[in-house]
């Protein structure tokens, strides 16, 4: 996935459920979480990310675990344009260039298959500069919790 997101996501319906607000990467109100705020681009989910300090891997480097941990989260938010939440059964992710610490990142996830049971997507990660610097793929079960827990809005 080479296309990096908008510069600006304000304008784009946020996707971020109020229903699960201590979610460790994209709950509001989990103190120690990241606090990822994923919007609607189109059929896309899109967010932008600014590793901190505490999240170094090797020096000065964005740590490769926290790199899949934001892959896996923009799979789960691929279906949600589409009206579909799922929950990561699979995921596989490819660090391309090393991350540095002090450049924020932009992600995008695509949908690109859907069945009865799930849906499959990939998720390209981009330095500022709209370089691909990781990318990953998974497959998510549909989630079984009744109606999805948010609407895009703006």
């Amino acid at each position: 996935m080479n296309e990096a997101p908008p510069s600006d996501l304000t304008a784009l319906p946020a996707l971020n459920p109020g229903t699960f607000p201590d979610c460790f990467v994209c709950g509001p109100a989990n103190p120690h979480g990241l606090h990822l705020r994923v919007h609607a681009d189109g059929t896309d989910a899109v967010a932008v990310y600014h590793p901190e300090a505490h999240h170094e891997g090797y020096p000065a480097h964005f740590h490769g675990g926290l790199v899949g941990l934001l892959v896996d989260e923009m799979l789960v938010y691929a279906g949600a344009p589409h009206g579909l939440w799922g929950m990561t059964a699979k995921v596989g992710y490819r660090i391309r260039r090393p991350i540095p610490l002090d450049t924020p990142l932009g992600l995008r996830a695509r949908l690109v298959q859907r069945s009865g049971r799930g849906f499959r997507a990939v998720v390209g990660i981009h330095l500022a500069d709209g370089t691909l610097a990781a990318e990953g793929e998974g497959t998510c079960i549909l989630w079984s919790g009744g109606t999805p827990p948010v609407q895009a809005r703006r």
